[in-house]
């Protein structure tokens, strides 16, 4: 198979033609899709699976003052917003044009959202609520993430150093709440709900076909897709351009040793789908386009997600040292850890922040004294006491100026047994129970890895999605959005940016493209 872009000429007749052609049906392809519409453009969508693939969770990281927001007390400015992601998505590495449309158009999405059919309830939570779930720790969560109410969650660690440096912290999770109770909060509920304005409003999608190259015309502007079905190929016109959501990369194992391959050697988790391949990546570059960040991942640690009452432990590298302040997005430790190829990690609890309902992963190691426990772990002599020390003369006082927990988390380690809980990315060999595997609440035993990663590079766009070359000039008739596309998030991640920047550029995608398409007229 080859990618070469097919020059028009060689295209006999059309298969199927639109003004534009959407090539994925996510969260960014429908986006883009409705909002080309709006815009007075035909639409036609093509999706290799058999509906929308790789329906992500419900979260949408948006701010600056939105509805659920308001209702619930919080002030927000689109300052703050970006001033906060700018240290978490990567500082000195966020494309600074897309963040500072990204948070000033924030509102203005939200309320788009909502009029295209996202069941964004606005207001306090109804008595019974499937959202309000009390651990035993007294705070009430969503994962590991604290939920406010109202639809709000702290998505991105906007209340834990670093982040809170650099705004006034404020929630801006959002979740879709009006949600039919026969479908699934998490997976995908948000896309689900547009997908069926979507189909309402006519919008035409075709079904396993399968984008293999774009076709370009004399001036190399893209002017369609050739397509993989199973009845053979077809070519689809574009009269006004292609969109491609196509998603990230982290199932293509050839791209991913090219680009991140710690990944690979760490044998890591992939978050993601089998469509997650990097076609529409490589189907652009093969065009000219430029492809950045591709070396940057999110990722996540597992076993530490749950519960919060977790963030009250220490995390312990292999010479017995924290290193990060345990209460952080977990994103954010994820990355750490993945980034300084930590090859040990631990997280210390005591008896009174163990609850094996929730964490699910048993203790590798449990002592009745500190200094027992480094012993049994095979800590440098004297490094976890001294560690342990020198963190409870400070909780005592309900201070951490090391690494700046809050003092919510700030619990002094004295509640013997103590355990460690093995979270290193390569587990010991023959490990112990809850080292490569954890067990569910109903006892079942599952495989697990420590990390967690999906990718974030992709094709190098514009504020209004439209794919740039190397030279940096636009390539006509073509545009991306989602992890196809490098969006918000570079070395640094915040739960719902995903969903938050894939629906915000896909959107304006649609819009660029259909406004291509009334040009051209």
């Amino acid at each position: 198979m080859t990618l070469r872009p097919l020059p028009e000429s060689a295209v006999g007749d059309w298969d199927h033609e639109a003004d534009v052609i959407v090539v994925g049906y996510g969260i960014s392809g429908v986006c883009a899709a409705l909002a080309a519409q709006e815009g007075g453009a035909d639409v036609l969508v093509l999706e290799r699976g058999g509906g929308s693939e790789g329906l992500c969770g419900g979260v949408f990281y948006l701010g600056g003052g939105t509805a659920m927001q308001k209702a619930m007390g919080w002030d927000d400015t689109p300052e703050a917003m970006e001033a906060m992601l700018r240290v978490a998505l990567g500082p000195g590495m966020v494309d600074e044009a897309k963040l500072r449309e990204y948070c000033a158009g924030s509102v203005a999405h939200f309320d788009w959202l909502v009029a295209s059919g996202v069941p964004f309830t606005v207001g306090p939570d109804e008595e019974g609520t499937v959202f309000t779930a009390a651990l035993p720790d007294g705070y009430v969560s969503m994962g590991s993430q604290h939920y406010e109410g109202g639809g709000l969650i702290w998505a991105g660690g906007e209340g834990a150093y670093p982040n809170d440096q650099a705004a006034v912290p404020v929630p801006r999770g959002h979740i879709a709440r009006g949600v039919p109770a026969d479908e699934d909060l998490y997976e995908g509920a948000a896309t689900r709900a547009l997908l069926r304005s979507a189909e309402a409003r006519g919008i035409k999608a075709l079904y396993q076909v399968d984008a293999r190259r774009l076709i370009v015309d004399e001036d190399a502007a893209v002017v369609g897709v050739e397509c993989r079905t199973p009845n053979g190929l077809v070519r689809v016109r574009a009269r006004a351009g292609v969109i491609l959501t196509t998603g990230g990369f982290v199932m293509n194992d050839e791209m991913l040793v090219k680009h991140a391959p710690q990944a690979v050697e760490l044998d890591v988790m992939r978050l993601g789908h089998e469509g997650q391949d990097g076609l529409g990546i490589r189907m652009g570059q093969a065009a000219g386009a430029e492809a950045i960040h591709m070396d940057c991942v999110d990722v996540t640690l597992m076993g530490f997600t749950p519960p919060i009452i977790s963030k009250a432990g220490l995390l312990i590298n292999g010479a017995g040292q924290r290193f990060i302040n345990e209460d952080t997005y977990y994103g954010r430790i994820g990355i750490e850890v993945f980034r300084e190829s930590r090859e040990t990690l631990y997280l210390l609890l005591e008896d009174s922040t163990y609850f094996p309902e929730a964490a699910r992963r048993r203790p590798r190691f449990v002592a009745e004294t500190i200094e027992e426990l480094e012993g049994e772990a095979g800590l440098p002599p004297g490094s976890l006491v001294s560690t342990v020390e020198l963190y409870n003369a400070h909780a005592a006082k309900g201070e951490d100026p090391l690494f700046h927990k809050r003092p919510p988390f700030v619990k002094p380690i004295v509640e013997p047994p103590f355990g460690l809980i093995d979270l290193s990315p390569v587990p010991a060999p023959g490990g112990g129970d809850g080292v490569n595997y954890v067990r569910t609440p109903n006892g079942q035993r599952v495989d697990v890895r420590s990390l967690a990663v999906m990718t974030l590079g992709g094709l190098k766009t514009t504020i209004d999605s439209e794919v740039v070359d190397l030279d940096g000039q636009v390539l006509p008739g073509l545009y991306a959005a989602g992890r196809c596309s490098a969006g918000l998030a570079v070395y640094g991640y915040c739960s719902g940016i995903s969903l938050g920047d894939g629906s915000f550029f896909g959107a304006r995608a649609g819009r660029a493209a259909a406004a291509r398409a009334a040009a051209l007229r």
